[in-house]
């Protein structure tokens, strides 16, 4: 099996903030929701965890990993989109025309394609999904996204179901 969870609640999530790959903590809302989801999963046999290296997924890992000690392996393969200069703006601050030009142009705003984060992110999961282990990835919500849809063999621009802070998902059954 493989698992995915979403990182615990930021600041940047609660205020609107794009994150891309600001290295953000988990706040103390987020630190619970890592409790509880470890929680949730400690009865599950996980023998793997592969975490986006930045702050809020590795510290949700660790507490997931609390019951399992198992390897925590850094991937940054499964890292956030880079928003370029997007990067620490509020959602509610760009303008229609302003996120239809960036998903137009990324490039433009030295930020990563959603082709670019595809490309990435299936290439680390083609890495793991043949795998006999029950695999846990604790990333983000874009990743989560682009998984998907590789699993469901949609395209990269296909409406696929969200994902909550520190929300379990199964990848592959």
């Amino acid at each position: 099996m493989i698992y995915f969870v979403r990182h615990g609640q930021t600041d940047s999530n609660v205020n609107g903030i794009i994150q891309g790959q600001l290295d953000s903590p988990l706040n103390d809302e987020g630190l619970r929701q890592a409790l509880i989801t470890a929680n949730k999963l400690k009865d599950i046999k996980i023998e793997v965890i592969y975490s986006s290296p930045l702050k809020r997924a590795y510290r949700t890992s660790e507490e997931i990993n609390k019951f399992h000690k198992v390897d925590i392996i850094l991937e940054d393969r499964i890292k956030e989109q880079n928003a370029g200069s997007a990067t620490g703006r509020k959602y509610s601050d760009a303008t229609k025309e302003e996120i239809e030009d960036f998903m137009n142009n990324p490039y433009k705003y030295g930020a990563e394609s959603f082709q670019d984060l595809y490309n990435r992110n299936i290439e680390f999961y083609k890495s793991i999904e043949d795998s006999n282990q029950n695999i846990l990835i604790v990333s983000h919500s874009g990743v989560w996204k682009m998984l998907k849809r590789y699993n469901s063999n949609l395209g990269i621009n296909d409406k696929v179901e969200e994902i909550e802070n520190c929300e379990i998902k199964i990848l592959k059954p």
